[in-house]
């Protein structure tokens, strides 16, 4: 992830700044700038995240959405105790390939990599993706099972999809 931000100044408009009615005097103001000064607005900050720190950035952004609240939604249900542990492990898989996901398509972006280092880089986690989506296939399998087993009511089965696929 590569964030770019201007470091020069935003114009900054008088009228939102001062405290007097409208109708007064209007006040126009004309900036004076040298050509150091117009260089040194013009410049940029480019600046590259490490993996690390995309992955936070990304929890951030995504904090009421977390897999701690999601177990903590799944727990305050009125579902089985092995339904509940069965829902967090989807849970955990189903973030586990967003995971891997991302950083299949940061791989690709990834210019620093010569063809070789890609490809290999591309294979590792496109395994560790098909290993996640056999064990996500696996648990669903099991929790069909457990369904059928138990023979939950319709208003259930809805909210435990619900709590599934959130």
């Amino acid at each position: 992830m590569t964030i770019s931000l201007p470091t020069g100044s935003a114009s900054l408009d008088a009228h939102s700044l001062r405290s007097e009615p409208l109708n007064a005097e209007k006040v126009t103001t004309t900036p004076v700038t040298s050509n150091a000064a117009q260089e040194e607005a013009n410049t940029s900050i480019h600046l590259d995240l490490s993996p690390v720190a995309r992955g936070i950035a990304s929890a951030s952004e995504k904090a009421g959405n977390t897999q701690e609240a999601k177990n903590t939604k799944i727990d305050e249900s009125d579902l089985p105790q092995e339904i509940k542990e069965l829902l967090k492990r989807i849970v955990e898989y189903r973030e586990k390939l967003k995971e891997k996901q991302q950083e299949l398509e940061d791989v690709m972006r990834d210019k620093s990599l010569n063809d070789e280092q890609r490809q290999a880089k591309l294979d590792a986690l496109q395994q560790e993706i098909s290993s996640l989506n056999n064990s996500l296939q696996e648990a669903m399998s099991q929790l069909s099972k457990l369904v059928t087993q138990m023979d939950l009511d319709d208003g259930a089965v809805i909210g435990m999809m619900s709590l599934a696929m959130s």
